[in-house]
């Protein structure tokens, strides 16, 4: 088919433990977040036997062994109430009676009157990472305090840990793909590196109508893996098919057709990009071709003609959204194209060029003939507000 060529994270500040949450490609014509065993990253955080730990918005926390909540062992908390800023009642007495000197609750030792080690957080977070019986989180704690699916026993990279000098990761081991791969649920690949049979599913170069190497159903998530890279390739990448879809760590290491592709036919689908990159790619990263948005929060992008496209020209067109938020990008020909006739937007919330970023939002024209879409504007400094939402303060 014919092709155009022109050339939501949130952190959680418990009191009593705390993270940082850091948070498919076709022609122009055609979003859990992993976390140690030990503890749960979300609006609640729950540690093992010895009590249970609620680290809500107001911070409050809760203990409990032997009682309700608000209680300790011998009746309930006085002098201090439920325990609040510091975890424990003051004194740590308990109506009835203090707690046995060297009494010991599931999961933590208490001192005498005081409250369980282990309870108390250090910097947001339970000491030394434990939370379970007697011992520490399984893989350790998250890099950059929160780990983007985290893999079998450790962390991955996180947001946080991009910046201009970001490179493609290692890979734990290298496989050949020789038919697309359907993902249903959540695939974690733990880093491996997937490589396309370029005579089944495409030679990762620009030649049309290439194969992708995952199929994404819908709802998919897809984490730690790359696609393609010297002497490796990545056909058609990733297609988020029919809906929704999460990637997540996912980077590219010599792009083919193009990388990512979003289709379906839900205005209300959003599709997540959290983490991850993609290097060399000599058309677009992204393909959008179906409605609906698409969110990325921490991306590294280097030589790329585009990052992504509205479609110019496919045969049903829909108005279409892009949102971008800690994406670090080099040698970019032009960041973003979208069709202005539809209704489409493209939002940059923080954007790092580390090297030469021609054209920022370009506007277009776009059609469902298959023809050519006709270019209108183009933004460098600042966006114009409607349509490239953008100011000078969000890029660097």
């Amino acid at each position: 088919m014919a092709r155009y060529r022109l050339g939501h994270f949130r952190v959680l500040t418990g009191l009593s433990f705390q993270f940082a949450l850091v948070a498919c490609g076709a022609t122009d014509g055609s979003g859990g977040l992993g976390s140690s065993v030990g503890g749960v990253v979300g609006q609640t955080a729950n540690n093992a036997t010895g009590g249970v730990v609620n680290a809500g918005y107001g911070g409050q926390t809760n203990s409990s062994q032997g009682g309700s909540s608000q209680s300790s062992v011998g009746g309930t908390v006085t002098a201090g109430g439920s325990s609040n800023v510091g975890g424990a009642a003051t004194g740590g007495k308990a109506t009835g009676g203090a707690l046995p000197t060297g009494g010991a609750e599931t999961g933590g030792k208490a001192a005498t009157g005081g409250a369980p080690a282990g309870g108390k957080a250090t910097g947001g977070a339970a000491t030394g990472g434990k939370a379970a019986t007697g011992g520490a989180a399984t893989g350790g704690a998250a890099t950059g305090g929160a780990a983007i699916g985290a893999t079998t026993g450790g962390a991955t990279t996180s947001t946080t840990g991009l910046s201009c000098s970001s490179t493609l990761p290692a890979y734990t081991s290298s496989t050949t793909v020789n038919s697309t791969i359907t993902i249903t649920g959540t695939k974690d690949y733990a880093m491996q590196r997937l490589c396309a049979n370029a005579s089944t599913l495409g030679p990762g170069d620009q030649t049309e109508s290439q194969s992708p190497v995952i199929l994404m159903a819908k709802n998919a998530v897809l984490k730690n893996v790359i696609i393609g890279g010297s002497g490796c390739s990545a056909a058609d990448g990733v297609h988020c098919e029919s809906g929704s879809c999460t990637l997540e760590n996912v980077w590219f290491g010599d792009v083919g057709e193009d990388a990512i592709t979003f289709k379906g036919n839900d205005s209300s689908q959003v599709m997540t990009i959290t983490g991850g990159g993609a290097f060399e790619a000599a058309d677009k990263v992204i393909q959008h071709n179906g409605p609906g948005t698409i969110k990325v929060n921490g991306f590294f992008l280097k030589n790329a003609g585009k990052m992504y496209r509205s479609c110019g020209n496919c045969g049903t067109q829909y108005a279409r959204h892009i949102e971008l938020t800690n994406v670090y990008a080099s040698g970019v020909k032009w960041l973003i194209g979208i069709n202005a006739n539809y209704g489409d937007t493209a939002t940059i919330n923080s954007l790092t060029r580390c090297g030469t970023v021609t054209t920022l939002c370009e506007t277009y024209t776009g059609n469902n003939s298959g023809a050519e879409p006709t270019a209108l504007n183009s933004y460098t400094t600042a966006g114009d507000g409607k349509y490239c939402i953008f100011t000078a303060t969000n890029i660097k």
